[in-house]
């Protein structure tokens, strides 16, 4: 059956061509703000707890850590070393810790090898009987 010619807010009996498009605008108006709002919350949300995050794990060092670079632990090492009291030792011992301490003078600290660390790392311990 046909109704002729309709206009903007006529249809079949009973039922009007706008209203659809309100009923429409009327949940989708609503869905969009509410949408957009969380978005927003969420977003400054995020922005707040990644910064807590990031504050929480940053490790602050205190002015005197134990930390120390490498150039500090080497200079700290040499000084330990020229302190080793050569009248003390074995004349074999005494003349290896020479060599040594005239190697690091001519080459620094990390030309020495771990065995030769160790060996002058040991001659620093205090003697026993002495």
């Amino acid at each position: 059956m046909l109704y002729g010619r309709l206009t903007v807010g006529q249809g079949p009996p009973g039922r009007s061509v706008g209203n659809g498009y309100r009923a429409m605008m009327n949940i989708l108006l609503p869905a969009v703000a509410i949408t957009l709002v969380g978005s927003v919350g969420l977003r400054l949300w995020y922005v707040r707890w990644k910064q807590r995050r990031v504050a929480e794990r940053r490790r602050v060092e205190a002015p005197n850590s134990h930390y120390s670079s490498a150039g500090v632990r080497q200079q700290e090492d040499r000084e330990r070393w020229g302190d080793i009291e050569l009248g003390t030792l074995h004349p074999l011992n005494a003349d290896e810790v020479m060599r040594l301490l005239h190697v690091v003078d001519a080459d620094g600290v990390k030309s020495l090898s771990r065995k030769d660390r160790l060996f002058l790392d040991n001659m620093t311990l205090p003697r026993m009987g002495v």
